[in-house]
């Protein structure tokens, strides 16, 4: 999502109405007062929340399964583990709060069991009530009032021996927590605890899920997690400052090359910059989609054109870290020379290679048709 030059105008109004005066006063705080860039760190936000959220998942699935399977195997109950009225999850378990008050620390247990249970009939698949039961349920199965009629028994042996039920429940009810700033669409950045930083719970996450299935190395790439390789190509700081991350940089640094291409006329990189399915839209209409087509279009373009000027003036990349905007001079000469000005979006795909170029031209020469004489302007 972009501001249009209208929305740049008055942006706060519908800003306010969208997003409410109070969350969008927390982004506008960390830019400044900048509506624009207040919107680039929102959507940066949620994009953060997608990348952890996707790790929160794994894990989720994970933990649900390790517990359902630990309990079948272990309950004997005359019901399944969930239904049973005397499974430790149903049974009354009355226990004292610190203003005094009695409460049965299953009540919420049960809620949670009728809720996933289809038209509250007990015939419903156990697999189909484990996948529809909250995250919050699997969570509190490891707390205090469980030890002894849940944890002792039975859950413990999911874990590594030795595991500490209060060390793992803190970091559970850490990732339930995270889970739902990001299902409320709270901001992440500047957490009230240091240990809900992304990048902390994340690693929190792939070590649980790393002892629930010891195969989970795999959600590490080169030592890093999803979040932390996502802060370092999209660092907060360059999101609220304006400053370009190192995936822009990057990105800004291809752009550059390629456009040189045309003017050293060497284009033995060529496909190192630009994937083997590239969609190139020149801004005269003609497409060319992949490899083989735009090698035939650029040897054809070399034995009638000779490109002297490609001169770049802004590059803008989007919040989205994959598209860029570029402004820019192009002159050439064919039969006769000719300049003009022009726009290029160009999108970037997973390895960092352009997938996508859509040009647009503009006339180079300008004019002020209204201007009045003596109205001077710099």
């Amino acid at each position: 999502m972009t501001l249009s030059d209208k929305e740049h105008d008055a942006p706060s109004a519908w800003m306010k109405r969208w997003l409410s005066e109070p969350r969008l006063k927390r982004y506008l705080d960390v830019c400044q007062g900048d509506y624009a860039r207040a919107m680039m760190l929102y959507e940066w936000n949620l994009d953060l929340g997608a990348e952890l959220m996707k790790d929160i998942s794994y894990f989720e699935v994970a933990l649900r399964n390790a517990y359902n399977q630990t309990m079948c195997e272990q309950w004997l109950g005359g019901e399944n583990w969930l239904f049973d009225a005397q499974s430790p999850v149903n049974l009354a378990l009355p226990r004292k709060t610190r203003s005094g008050m009695v409460r049965d620390a299953n009540a919420l247990n049960r809620k949670a069991i009728k809720d996933a249970t289809p038209a509250g009939s007990r015939a419903a698949s156990l697999s189909s009530v484990v996948a529809r039961l909250p995250f919050g349920f699997w969570a509190h199965l490891s707390d205090r009032a469980h030890e002894r009629v849940l944890w002792i028994p039975y859950l413990q042996r999911a874990w590594r021996r030795g595991t500490s039920r209060a060390q793992l429940d803190a970091r559970i009810r850490l990732i339930n927590e995270c889970r739902n700033r990001i299902a409320h669409h709270e901001h992440l950045f500047h957490p009230s605890k240091t240990e809900l930083e992304p990048a902390v719970v994340d690693r929190v996450v792939v070590d649980l899920l790393y002892q629930l299935v010891s195969e989970g190395s795999w959600l590490l790439s080169d030592g890093e997690t999803r979040v932390e390789r996502f802060l370092r190509e999209r660092p907060f700081e360059a999101v609220i400052s304006g400053a370009p991350s190192r995936a822009d940089s990057f990105q800004a640094e291809v752009i550059k090359d390629y456009f040189a291409m045309w003017l050293t006329r060497d284009f033995s990189r060529f496909d190192e910059l630009f994937s083997s399915c590239c969609r190139y839209e020149e801004c005269c209409g003609t497409i060319y989609e992949g490899a083989d087509e735009l090698h035939r279009w650029i040897a054809h373009m070399l034995e009638v054109q000779r490109v002297t000027v490609w001169d770049i003036h802004d590059v803008v990349p989007a919040a989205d870290g994959r598209s860029v905007t570029v402004t820019w001079t192009f002159a050439a000469t064919e039969q006769e020379p000719y300049i003009f000005d022009g726009c290029s979006l160009i999108h970037f795909d997973d390895e960092g290679r352009i997938d996508r170029v859509r040009e647009f031209k503009a006339d180079h020469e300008r004019c002020f048709p209204q201007r009045r004489e003596g109205d001077d302007r710099a």
